[in-house]
């Protein structure tokens, strides 16, 4: 079973989200944060077992506090600073169908994908793929 965090500054959205990962019977745990600060305090806050694999992580690209491209940059500093595995698997996910944004994402070694909302079954299962498929992104 597979640990996921939906960061969202929407309610509905991270509702949408929340039901189509469910729908899935794939996930043990789906954690939500409104900002890029709240995911990363829980995600850092919580103690790390050795043997687990990282989550998947759903990332907003337009939120207050922190954008989704400030919060996957903060999250590959402090697992870099903290020696943290190379496991979380980040997907973007945005009601944006910009090229620009998708290119920004692809930048990013610990972005796997870029979904628009709403989530759909689709999407999920795809996420699932590049999950499972772990090829997994250089921290360094």
């Amino acid at each position: 079973m597979i640990d996921a965090y939906i960061v969202d500054d929407r309610e509905v959205d991270r509702y949408t989200a929340r039901r189509r990962l469910a729908k899935s019977g794939r996930f043990a745990a789906v954690h939500e944060a409104e900002d890029g600060r709240i995911f990363l305090d829980k995600l850092f806050d919580q103690p790390r077992v050795a043997a687990s694999e990282g989550p998947l992580v759903l990332m907003d690209i337009s939120m207050p506090v922190m954008d989704g491209f400030q919060t996957v940059d903060a999250l590959r500093a402090r697992m870099i600073e903290q020696g943290w595995p190379k496991d979380v698997i980040v997907v973007m996910v945005s009601s944006s169908s910009a090229e620009r944004d998708r290119a920004r994402a692809a930048e990013r070694p610990l972005v796997r994908g870029y979904f628009e909302k709403p989530i759909r079954v689709q999407d999920v299962e795809e996420m699932l793929r590049l999950f499972e498929g772990r090829d997994l992104p250089s921290t360094r």
